[in-house]
């Protein structure tokens, strides 16, 4: 388990410590005080409560491999926290089902809970779910190999975690990001900074009591160890990480540090320890449903036992390999395109957003020569065009538009952020109250802020049709684009 930062009060964040310290010994009985914890809170109509609760017992199943059980209950929690107007705790429910649809490598899934999640921190400032998700999305760069793209995301959940720790030390994330960014390292070649970052994981994981993590150190260490050729320190690591995930119950780690075993006892000549780790590894992958895992594990085993002259058994591992891969390809295509896709022109092919817009910036000139109430009708045109939008609003600060004493919350928080929100879900929005009433308060919606030189000027509502919609990055980053065309009109 980890603290929430913050909780939904004072009162539960007492509560979670306390069962924070029962769980290092007994898990159930902690699973069940929070299962208590959760339904109560909820049945007294405490939804922030009940969510928060439900979220920490998450943390403590997830690496247990019964985090799957939780599904409809965190579904339904992020439905209640939408209708409550409840952000923090929706961008919780969506870092979880990130977690989950991870793990059963449905990585398009994944990538979408995250990004809804770091959005929906992003708009409510809470930094602790915005690192998670940001290194939820290093691990999905991970798992298509992209492995200096994913460091680059981890590096950027590293400097928000560094803002985060002027509130206090999160160790639980410390040691996740740390292990983390060693993987990335180990994977690009840098096997010094990589062993660096595992020891720094160690550190926190210890520091936080946080076992799962410390049993993973020990795993990646035994990695580098091997990469190294030092047979006895890979050994002793992972022996270590295999101990601590059998005693407290990790099985997706103790099928990874199975895995590595199988690498150790090739290298001392055991075929057949071999064998036997990585059905271990293959039972336990099947037993969480982590189709990657299993993926692994059947590769594996069609390579030992083709060694060893069985060609039908290790025939038929190749092929549930090839049908795991291809499910997990599957489940990583987007289920729509990024960005709603233009009509086409006449006689050509379909012209892509970013054509659009490209053209768009050419007529900054014609634009500012022409009337602003033209001018403004064509750029609001264009852009509903270019991200499929149902309407385009322009607020102006003072009067007629947002003012300092009708909706305070809001203008302060467009001052601090200074950067494009995206807004998944229009519910969830922290200044609900103040906007409800104004067009396009009622939808999903990017809003950027418009500024005069070095001074909010206003904003910019990119609002869509429907009550949410998932923003892609590529989606923010027109949404910059095209401020700034509105900003050169006169916000």
């Amino acid at each position: 388990m980890f603290i929430l930062q913050p909780a939904a009060s004072e009162v539960l964040a007492d509560l979670l410590t306390r069962i924070a310290r029962v769980a290092h010994r007994h898990p159930l009985a902690a699973d069940r005080l929070l299962a208590a914890l959760s339904v109560n809170a909820f049945t007294a109509g405490d939804t922030a409560a009940g969510v928060d609760a439900l979220y920490a017992r998450f943390g403590l199943l997830e690496p247990r491999g019964s985090a799957l059980e939780l599904l409809p209950a965190l579904e339904q929690a992020g439905a209640l926290a939408a209708a409550g107007h409840f952000p923090v705790q929706a961008a919780r429910v969506c870092e979880a089902l990130g977690r989950i649809a991870y793990q059963q490598g449905e990585y398009q899934l994944a990538s979408e809970q995250w990004s809804r999640a770091l959005d929906l921190a992003e708009v409510s400032g809470h930094l602790q779910t915005g690192v998670a998700a940001r290194i939820g999305l290093g691990q999905i760069h991970y798992a298509h190999a992209d492995w200096a793209r994913g460091l680059r995301q981890m590096r950027d959940a590293g400097e928000h975690l560094a803002q985060a720790g002027k509130d206090g030390d999160d160790s639980y994330l410390a040691a996740k990001l740390a292990l983390n960014i060693g993987v990335g390292s180990f994977e690009t070649g840098d096997l010094p900074a990589a062993e660096r970052h595992f020891s720094h994981g160690l550190a926190a994981a210890r520091r936080g009591a946080h076992r799962v993590f410390e049993a993973e150190a020990h795993w990646h260490l035994a990695r580098a160890a091997l990469a190294r050729q030092r047979m006895d320190w890979a050994v002793a690591d992972c022996r270590l990480a295999l101990d601590i995930a059998a005693r407290h119950g990790y099985p997706w780690l103790e099928a990874a540090a199975s895995r590595t075993w199988t690498e150790i006892a090739l290298a001392r000549g055991d075929n057949a320890a071999a064998v036997r780790s990585t059905r271990h590894a293959l039972a336990l992958a099947q037993r969480i449903q982590s189709r990657a895992q299993a993926r692994q594990a059947h590769l594996q085993l069609a390579q030992l036992l083709q060694e060893e002259g069985d060609a039908v058994a290790a025939l038929d591992h190749l092929w549930q390999h090839l049908a795991l891969q291809s499910e997990i390809e599957r489940l990583s295509l987007p289920a729509r395109t990024t960005l709603a896709g233009p009509p086409a022109e006449e006689g050509g092919a379909p012209v892509t957003p970013e054509e659009l817009l490209l053209h768009l910036c050419g007529q900054r000139q014609r634009l500012a020569a022409a009337p602003p109430p033209e001018a403004l009708a064509e750029l609001k045109a264009a852009s509903a065009r270019i991200l499929g939008l149902a309407s385009v609003v322009r607020w102006s600060l003072g009067q007629g538009g947002l003012g300092a004493n009708e909706q305070p919350r809001y203008v302060d928080l467009l001052t601090r952020h200074g950067a494009p929100l995206a807004l998944p879900d229009a519910a969830l929005h922290p200044c609900h109250a103040e906007l409800a009433g104004l067009a396009g308060a009622a939808q999903a919606r990017i809003e950027v802020p418009l500024y005069d030189g070095a001074q909010l000027a206003g904003a910019l509502w990119l609002v869509d049709a429907r009550a949410t919609r998932a923003w892609t990055r590529q989606e923010l980053l027109i949404a910059s684009q095209l401020a700034l065309l509105f900003e050169a009109q006169g916000a």
